[in-house]
């Protein structure tokens, strides 16, 4: 009896695990790149790969940032970054996320350090461009947000 008992709860613990991972790796959608959210996404996509150019593009001139700029503030080794909402009002917007940084190796670690972030993003010349956010961008002239 107590042998069923062990197979069944080590079953169970293997299948929470597994689907940890699973969840843990699946892709995240992509946003609709002409929104608020689908730029800020872009813009976060494009900094954790080493793409400042990339994620330049993003940001509104009026923040006085660059590739260089971006390339010189801190970039977590590991983050797992999810919206938590937006409020549009016309053609301004602010976009929250939570973020969790350093999310550890196991399903069970609990080391990390969370952290909710605001971009404020606004539309110019049609286009949605980030114009500010303290995180990511401390090197960067104009980074009140």
């Amino acid at each position: 009896m107590n042998r069923v008992l062990a197979i069944f709860v080590g079953a169970v613990v293997l299948l929470a695990v597994l689907a940890g991972v699973v969840v843990a790796n699946r892709a995240s959608p992509d946003l609709n790149p002409g929104t608020p959210e689908g730029v800020v996404q872009a813009y976060l996509k494009a900094v954790f790969a080493g793409d400042y150019p990339g994620a330049a593009s993003h940001l509104s001139p009026s923040l006085g940032c660059d590739a260089s700029g971006l390339a010189a503030g801190y970039v977590p080794e590991s983050a797992r970054i999810v919206l938590d909402h937006s409020a549009v009002s016309g053609d301004h917007a602010v976009v929250t996320v939570n973020v969790t940084e350093g999310t550890g190796g196991g399903p069970f670690d609990s080391g990390g350090y969370s952290h909710t972030e605001r971009l404020t993003v606004q539309r110019e010349s049609g286009v949605w461009k980030i114009t500010g956010s303290p995180w990511l961008l401390p090197s960067c002239p104009s980074t009140k947000g």
